[in-house]
């Protein structure tokens, strides 16, 4: 089994400073990982690097036995908005695979100059278990918000899901998760996209009805993506009903079973015609109070 946390750490519209909001969200991390126990942190949007050094700390104390490290790409020196991926060390053994990903682009490009030219928006790893060996590819993914139209945003997550495809093809995982702020309607892309065949399914859900998001009639935005032979445990994600002011997105929590074997699969081989999966049950967690005082 894996388990995993998604964060998008963006402020949003808040009057807190930013050394109160980050103590608050420590707070958050903690009671998480204590909680919940994720072998795997997605993160995304604008924050200070110390403050990530913070929650790989926060995570290694609170969860016994573990070693966290952090691999991410900054997107703006200025802003420190940044992807990145908290991997517990004590499980997983990571592979460096920047090789193959540059190798990628550059093929890419050979027939599209422009493809994927915001590249730094995902951070990948591949990462091998300590027991078992079994090989996940991970992507911590943030697609462009601001001077972008709907349909060239469709045309930049679609590059993303090709370059995530060519670089599964030279790594050959055994399974593929995303953690995501796609800043994008998926409910409409799965609609518009339903004849196209990706790597990977976005596992779409709706807010609860008590989530702050939700009452104020915002987005979901902030997904997992599994490749097939990844099965969730769960109908729908952990929504953590944390205080916009603390952080603009809900966090995600979310549990995965995979088949264990003596030899590997290649995700690229069964791949899925339809981007996402839409789920009933919802699943939140109110963790304002933990977070606000």
């Amino acid at each position: 089994m894996i388990s995993a946390l998604c964060i998008n750490l963006g402020k949003g519209k808040t009057e807190l400073h930013e050394p109160e909001r980050s103590s608050k969200i420590d707070d958050f991390v903690q009671n998480v990982a204590s909680e919940y126990k994720p072998d795997i942190v997605f993160s995304q949007d604008a924050y200070a690097t110390k403050h990530l050094e913070k929650i790989t700390t926060n995570l290694s104390n609170n969860i016994e036995g573990s070693s966290f490290v952090l691999r991410k790409n900054v997107i703006n020196e200025n802003t420190k908005d940044h992807v990145g991926i908290f991997l517990n060390e004590k499980i997983y053994q990571i592979i460096d695979i920047e090789n193959e990903c540059m190798k990628v682009l550059e093929n890419k490009r050979l027939a599209n100059a422009d493809f994927f030219n915001e590249d730094k928006r995902a951070v990948l790893v591949l990462a091998k278990t300590i027991i078992g060996g079994q090989k996940f590819l991970l992507s911590s993914f943030h697609a462009k918000k601001n001077k972008i139209t709907d349909p060239q945003r469709e045309k930049h997550i679609i590059e993303f899901f090709s370059y995530l495809e060519g670089v599964a093809e030279r790594v050959k995982p055994d399974h593929i998760l995303v953690g995501s702020d796609t800043n994008h309607r998926m409910k409409l892309f799965e609609r518009r996209t339903k004849t196209k065949t990706f790597c990977v399914k976005v596992l779409l859900y709706d807010y609860p009805e008590n989530c702050e998001r939700k009452i104020t009639e915002r987005n979901v935005y902030d997904f997992f993506m599994i490749s097939p032979g990844l099965i969730p445990t769960s109908a729908d994600p952990a929504v953590f009903n944390v205080d916009t002011a603390i952080l603009d997105h809900h966090p995600l929590f979310m549990s995965f079973e995979y088949p264990v074997s003596n030899t590997t699969s290649n995700t690229t081989s069964n791949t899925t015609s339809n981007t996402t999966s839409n789920t009933t049950s919802n699943t939140t967690r109110n963790t304002s109070s933990n977070t606000s005082n």
